[in-house]
């Protein structure tokens, strides 16, 4: 990596002394001691015989001659060393922080279910078929629930999508409290998601699927400018002996859910469906996004 350039001097600054200051200070006393030596011999020879008076004066002048160069040398180099205006160091550079952004509508509700609820569609069929298969060699319940935002195709048409994302978002994280670590859901088709239930009879699969509804009916969800009051339905599978297959249980599901819609949604509905609740055959009227496609 390049070393980064040294700054320049800022201007009138002066350069630093390369001289240390006691050297220089030793070399004009010595050149002053000998000055002032010369200076005397030049005297003692000159006016014979030497007097006191001389000698004194020879002194005095070699002295005089000593202290001013050194005088003058030092009061230079304290002038030089003299400490310089403190400048300020240059503020450091701060990259400015890109403005916060919101995360996805649709991570939303991962924010708030805990770690493992809430998993991935893969994980979840492959889950769901670990579970059934152990279930119905064990003999353990287990049950699997379908919960559909009621007429969630409409609320997209008059809001938009963001809107569907954060209603069924705000749905899936109001749920997980009613779960347990065991159980898990998995979001499914547009405003829809699935949850299953480990260890479960199909008196506790309704309770749960029941406590869901009722939670469903008491939100409020904010999607400015206005906010959104909705319900769901929910179909219910509890592991039976007839379910010799996982397909039939999830047929069994889907059929359940398909009949609470049917009645008008804000329901729940158990498989296996009696037969004067089947709709009758045609396209559904629940103005699903997903029957409409």
């Amino acid at each position: 990596m390049p070393r980064p350039a040294r700054s320049a001097a800022p201007a009138g600054a002066e350069a630093p002394l390369s001289v240390p200051l006691g050297t220089l200070a030793l070399a004009f006393v010595a050149g002053s001691v000998l000055v002032a030596a010369l200076l005397g011999w030049f005297l003692a020879a000159w006016l014979e015989p030497v007097s006191p008076w001389m000698v004194g004066l020879a002194s005095a002048v070699g002295v005089l001659c000593t202290a001013m160069p050194l005088g003058a040398a030092l009061l230079g180099l304290s002038r030089r060393v003299a400490p310089r205006a403190a400048v300020p160091p240059p503020l450091p550079v701060v990259a400015a922080e890109a403005p916060a952004v919101p995360p996805p509508l649709a991570a939303t509700a991962a924010q708030h279910v805990p770690q493992g609820l809430l998993v991935d569609r893969a994980h979840f069929d492959d889950m769901v078929a670990r579970e059934w298969a152990r279930a119905r060699r064990y003999g353990t319940g287990a049950a699997l629930l379908l919960v559909e935002i009621d007429r969630y195709a409409r609320l997209v048409d008059a809001l938009g999508d963001a809107a569907g994302e954060k209603v069924l978002a705000d749905l899936i994280a109001a749920t997980a409290p009613t779960l347990r670590g065991a159980d898990a859901l998995a979001r499914q088709d547009a405003g829809r998601f699935a949850v299953f239930l480990a260890n479960a009879d199909a008196t506790g699969a309704l309770d749960v699927a029941e406590r869901i509804r009722e939670r469903a009916e008491q939100m409020e969800v904010a999607v400015p400018p206005r906010r959104v009051r909705f319900t769901v339905a929910v179909g219910v599978a509890h592991l039976r002996p007839a379910h010799l297959h996982l397909q039939a249980l999830v047929d069994d599901v889907h059929e359940a859910l398909r009949v609470a819609r049917t009645v008008g949604g804000n329901c729940v509905r158990a498989a296996p469906v009696d037969a004067g609740e089947r709709p009758a055959p045609g396209p559904a009227r629940d103005g699903s996004r997903a029957d409409k496609s």
